[in-house]
């Protein structure tokens, strides 16, 4: 009977000990986007003004915009690249704040001299990107000495979105960054 018990206690002392912890929901990083337009109490008015449409390789066409967010009368500027769903990608967007834009932008043109000298030198892979604090990623790799350009725009994915050459990017972001120029104007900013 001893040895039943003991048994017994041993059996549920194992259950206890390996019993999982419950799920506690951890909050997520929220982009600067998803804060303000995630607000309770406030009035939120969400323009968009269309800058063109990104061709990047493959099924990767991004329209693209200057997103306004007006959040009780004080306006806030996004970067806004959307891509719609395909039968082989589904959808993806990304909000970059003005100011990472022109983060982005600059360094665009010091990673363009620095993937001139990663080219240069022999190398098996190489891979040099810039990330912004909400996630949104620009940058290359080269492999056997061919350079890809990339975005990753989706924080939750790896997923890039490739780009024949860098000239597409570099003269889309100088349109993109007059567009805000324009709308800041036009809005009294």
């Amino acid at each position: 009977m001893k040895k039943l018990f003991l048994i017994t206690v041993l059996l549920l002392a194992s259950r206890l000990a390996m019993a999982q912890v419950p799920y506690v929901r951890v909050e997520e990083h929220q982009t600067r986007y998803e804060q303000l337009t995630r607000q309770l109490g406030i009035q939120c008015k969400i323009c968009d003004y269309a800058i063109s449409t990104l061709y990047a390789q493959l099924f990767h066409d991004l329209e693209t915009s200057v997103r306004v967010v007006d959040i009780d009368g004080e306006p806030l500027y996004f970067y806004h690249i959307y891509r719609k769903e395909t039968k082989e990608q589904p959808a993806i967007e990304a909000f970059v704040a003005y100011d990472d834009l022109v983060e982005v932008e600059r360094k665009l043109e010091s990673m363009i001299e620095e993937e001139r000298k990663d080219r240069g030198v022999r190398k098996d892979y190489c891979e040099n990107f810039y990330r912004t604090d909400d996630g949104f990623q620009l940058g290359y790799y080269i492999k056997n000495r061919q350079t890809n350009w990339y975005m990753v725009m989706d924080r939750y994915s790896d997923t890039k979105v490739i780009f024949d050459n860098v000239t597409k990017l570099k003269d889309h972001f100088k349109k993109a960054l007059a567009k805000f120029d324009e709308v800041k104007k036009k809005n009294g900013n």
